[in-house]
Order: C-alpha cells, then structure tokens, then sequence
C-alpha cells in the first residue's frame, strides 16, 4: 500500500466514525468550541496588514477549492443515484420476467435477490460492490443453470438482457465509487479552511460584534466541510439508497428488511406495519445475523 492510500484510508476511517453524527449537531457544537476559543485566544495576534492578506489569499483559495470539489462529487452522486434507479429497476425486470419464464427459477430469484438486498446493506456504500460479489455472483449461476424453453426464446433474450444492464449498473457504479477525494485533497482543502479561520480569530478587535462574526464564519466552514465530507462519501440523503432497495423486496413479494445496526444509529426508520430486522451478532467483526419479523 502506498503513503498516499494509507493516508487515505486513515482520512476514510475517521470520517466514516463521525458520518453517524448528524450535521446539525456537529454545527451546534463547533458554534460552541468556536466561542469557547474567542474567549480563550487573546486577540490582534496577527499584524492587521499581514493578516489581511493571508485571510484574503485563503478565502480565495479555501472557495475556489471547495466550489470545485463540490460541483465535482454532486455531479457524482447524481450520476450514484440514477445508476441506483436503473439497478433497482433491472432487478424488478429480471424477476418480473423470470416468472413469465419458468416460476420456479423464479422463486429461487427472489430468495437471492433477497439476500443481495440484505447483504447490500452490510456495506457502506463505497465498499458494496466488493461485498456484494459474492451474492451476484449467484444470481449469475442461477441464470447460467435455468432451463431453455423453446417457445420462449424471447423471454430468455430479454433475462439476459437484464443481467447484461446489471453487470453494467455495478461496473458504472464501482468506477464512480473510486472517484472518493483523496487523503492529499482533504488534507489541502482542511489546511485552506484552517487559514482561514486562524486569519479571522487573528484578526480580532476584541468588539463583540467581531467575536460573533467570526464565530459565524469559522462554523460555516465547518458545515461547508461537512457537506462535502457527506457528499464525498455518498451519504448526502442516503435515505433514497435504502428506499429503493426495501420497494424492490416488496416487489419480489419480499417483507422490507432493516439492519437493527442502522436503526439502532437512526439512519433507518421503519415505516411499515410488518418488516424485517436483521440483528448482529458481533457486528462489524462479523456480518453473522438472525433475522426477526416485527409486526406493530
């Protein structure tokens, strides 16, 4: 592994322990820390002339490298979600005609597009397509071993058809989940916003209404690091991933399913009367569950 993974590994692994925390209390506490610091650092540190530049140069710096990280990853993340849609259609497709095709094939699909679904789940969505293999790879076999009909040869073209657009959907989706901004682009775009910041708290006068403005703007650096951080990392509404996946396990006459780690972290909430909860043994050191139906 090189420096430049291994560096963004361990960017990957602390932002992905503070993603449970939801943007609004990690801004009402960096409002809080910012206030605490205005009463802790003495002001006028920094030479007014000096500063001035350097809080001109880094804001420069600092919108000029954050405008474009953000048009860059929103353009990925919409690209994310029409994949997703298409994906989750393809499978509807593929069990729809699966039925009209041989109904016992059928049935075997829906219980391995089931545990696509749940295993999908155990992922956080830049790792899914690897922990995912293993389950289509299944559905691949199923649809290698499934009889021909010979008066339905249409329909066979038109399965197969539909596995074709899931092998695609998956590959699309695996090359834009390697797009993920590196550790060097985090680390620049922090030290910019760190200027910044560091520029206003220097360049205070000790008037409140200073005090208050540069505690405004240093909190919304954090909350425009935040929502890139989101973005990056696909979790900006991330509810629309989950929504779709538990309408295509209604659609294979499925009941919707929910890991109890997502509910438990409130990043999934049931909405239906009858659903599914898949409880963890020893999660994450291990994806071992039992599945328990709850009905209200």
């Amino acid at each position: 592994m090189g420096l430049n993974e291994l560096l963004w590994q361990i960017c990957f692994n602390c932002i992905i322990k503070t993603k449970l925390m939801k943007i609004k209390e990690i801004y009402l506490i960096s409002i809080l820390v910012f206030i605490f610091l205005v009463l802790l650092i003495p002001d006028r540190f920094i030479e007014p002339e000096t500063g001035n530049t350097i809080l001109t140069i880094g804001t420069f710096l600092f919108g000029l490298l954050a405008g474009f990280y953000i048009v860059v990853t929103t353009t990925d993340y919409n690209n994310l979600k029409s994949i997703l849609a298409k994906e989750t259609a393809s499978w509807d497709c593929l069990y729809k005609n699966m039925r009209t095709y041989n109904k016992e094939t059928a049935a075997k699909l829906s219980n391995l597009v089931d545990e696509y679904v749940q295993r999908n789940f155990d992922y956080e969505l830049l790792e899914v397509i690897n922990g995912t293999a293993e389950e289509f790879k299944r559905v691949e076999k199923i649809m290698e071993d499934m009889p021909i009909i010979p008066d339905k040869q249409s329909t066979h073209q038109v399965i197969l058809g539909n596995v074709d657009d899931l092998r695609n959907a998956r590959q699309q989706q695996n090359a834009l989940l390697r797009k993920a901004l590196s550790a060097f682009q985090w680390i620049v775009l922090i030290s910019t916003a760190t200027l910044v910041i560091w520029s206003l708290f220097g360049l205070r006068t000790g008037a409140l209404f200073f005090d208050a403005v540069t505690v405004l703007i240093s909190s919304s650096i954090v909350l425009i690091l935040l929502l890139i951080r989101d973005i990056d990392l696909y979790l900006w509404n991330e509810k629309f991933g989950f929504d779709i996946f538990e309408d295509l396990l209604k659609n294979i006459g499925k009941l919707p399913y929910y890991p109890s780690v997502l509910i438990d972290k409130g990043r999934l909430k049931p909405k239906e009367s009858e659903y599914r909860v898949g409880v963890y043994k020893n999660f994450p050191q291990s994806l071992e569950k039992t599945i328990e139906i709850i009905k209200n």
